[in-house]
């Protein structure tokens, strides 16, 4: 597993980390540095697996890395009913566009809000049958209506 120093040392990186985890929390959408973002998504997927527990160790847990007491109740009361059966994958990363003063890649990272049965139901639903074309058809002029 690949550790992200980030150019800074590491009591500053961590605090930074802890600070980002507790802004996604609280607002379920930030914009960071693409690194960053890669950085911080495995502290806040553990984050979000320990929030499903509901136990005193994991509020503990929780209240060491985050910095809010509001970001707490938040995970523990308002997340863990949103997910369903979804053990993993409960933030996405969303690459933007280059910032304009130093051109450092920049990431969207949000928490995702809909339980795994609910995406996984609306992508059967909008599937729709391709029908392979053939050259016949191709070839052939369309028909109009003389209506």
């Amino acid at each position: 597993m690949p550790t992200y120093k980030l150019s800074q040392k590491s009591d500053h990186r961590g605090r930074t980390l802890r600070n980002l985890a507790t802004s996604l929390v609280l607002y379920e959408k930030i914009v960071t540095t693409e690194a960053k973002a890669k950085a911080v998504v495995p502290m806040v997927e553990r984050l979000l697996s320990t929030a499903r527990k509901n136990t005193l160790a994991a509020r503990r847990h929780a209240k060491a890395i985050l910095f809010d007491a509001n970001a707490v109740q938040k995970l523990f009361e308002d997340y863990p009913s949103r997910y369903g059966t979804r053990t993993s994958g409960f933030v996405r990363i969303t690459k933007q566009i280059a910032r304009k003063g130093d051109s450092a890649k920049m990431a969207t990272l949000e928490i995702i809000l809909r339980p795994l049965e609910e995406v996984v139901a609306e992508e059967t639903a909008t599937k729709t049958k391709v029908r392979k074309v053939t050259k016949k058809e191709e070839a052939a002029p369309p028909v109009e209506d003389a209506a």
